[in-house]
């Protein structure tokens, strides 16, 4: 699409690219919200042929995401995206940014439009920030790209480079540097001089493959707050006696590189904490195991008899997401649906292209 010229919802959630700074601190106030439109137009002259549709369902710092908000947002998201927008773009707080887009990549895999999550490091007018230009290369991406699918628009700081990933595959950025990075190893693309340059890599999906529909996985509206989540990381002299899974559904257990964590001792094995778990009702999910190795790790043999769940090839924020909808959604095969590759969150694998989890 040439000119700038397009039609584009832009969902505003809050986060510091939705925040002013006075006195030193950063908070949501008046219509701070907005003010990354009009620095936008005033930045951008070009851009007055594309037309922006604003909404502002709720305004909050990311840090108090609760499952709750993702129901909103998708019932904000869901209808859209079956109107006649070029595409969408999400501006959101960077802290749990990750978490709300691999959420969104899979409720909304079935969009007609590009949907794009985007943050700032900074608020808008602080000219230091990166905010107008994740936000530039989130219009460019939609008017010029062609492809439908969630992603997620952000400045990489090594290089300056306008990154663009795939939803499901972003990882939370790092404490220094505030560095996002890609499950993987690599971005889907960077945008230079308003054109998407796609990164080649064997595990990056082909641009020809967004064409195909996908069908949907929930209705225009959901409930993800009912059935409760936990997320644990292994690190070393975990103990487990200091874990309560009563009143979860799950607990999605990320161990190490291997998909390994400790198997001994009275509080620090987590055959134990099976145990707990299956007392509790709740489903124990380690991972990330890989599904290329065909040999494992002695301290593994144990966990199927204990009936621990293994999940395969995704990042912690993709598989925490993925189990809040397999136990939220209305799906009745929740290990079929941890372990189907929804959308792109499993580098290098097939998408499962039937909602086949209900039967």
């Amino acid at each position: 699409m040439s000119n700038h010229q397009g039609k584009i919802l832009v969902v505003l959630t809050g986060g510091t690219i939705g925040s002013t700074c006075s006195d030193g601190v950063r908070e949501i106030a008046g219509d701070s919200p907005y003010m990354l439109i009009r620095e936008f137009r005033r930045a951008f002259p070009g851009y007055a042929g594309c037309g922006l549709e604003v909404v502002n369902p709720f305004s909050i710092l990311s840090e108090n995401l609760t499952c709750g908000v993702w129901s909103s947002l998708y019932s904000t998201l869901s209808g859209a995206v079956r109107q006649h927008y070029d595409g969408i773009i999400v501006t959101h707080g960077s802290d749990t940014l990750a978490y709300t887009a691999a959420a969104m990549g899979m409720l909304l895999r079935h969009t007609e439009c590009p949907v794009v999550l985007t943050a700032a490091d900074r608020p808008v007018n602080d000219p230091a920030g990166n905010a107008l230009p994740n936000f530039r290369a989130a219009v460019d991406f939609i008017l010029g790209s062609g492809l439908k699918g969630v992603f997620v628009s952000y400045r990489r700081n090594r290089d300056g480079a306008q990154a663009i990933y795939l939803a499901t595959r972003l990882l939370s950025a790092d404490c220094f540097a505030d560095e996002f990075s890609s499950y993987g190893g690599c971005c889907f693309g960077v945008m230079e001089k308003g054109r998407l340059i796609p990164e080649l890599s064997p595990i990056n999906p082909a641009t020809e493959s967004f064409a195909a529909p996908l069908p949907p996985i929930a209705g225009e509206n959901v409930s993800l707050a009912a059935r409760k989540i936990m997320l644990l990381r292994a690190y070393p002299g975990m103990d487990y006696s200091a874990v309560d899974p009563r009143g979860f559904a799950a607990v999605v257990h990320y161990g190490y590189h291997c998909a390994t964590a400790c198997a001994e001792g009275e509080n620090t094995s987590v055959l134990r904490f099976a145990e707990k778990c299956r007392e509790a009702g709740a489903a124990l999910w380690l991972g990330a195991f890989k599904r290329a190795e065909s040999e494992i790790y002695a301290t593994q043999t144990e966990y199927s008899r204990l009936g621990i769940c293994g999940f395969y090839d995704m990042s912690p924020e993709a598989a925490y997401a993925k189990a809040v909808l397999a136990y939220n959604l209305p799906v009745s095969r929740p290990d079929a649906f941890m372990n189907d590759c929804v959308w792109y969150e499993m580098p290098g694998y097939p998408l499962s292209e039937e909602s086949k989890w209900s039967e």
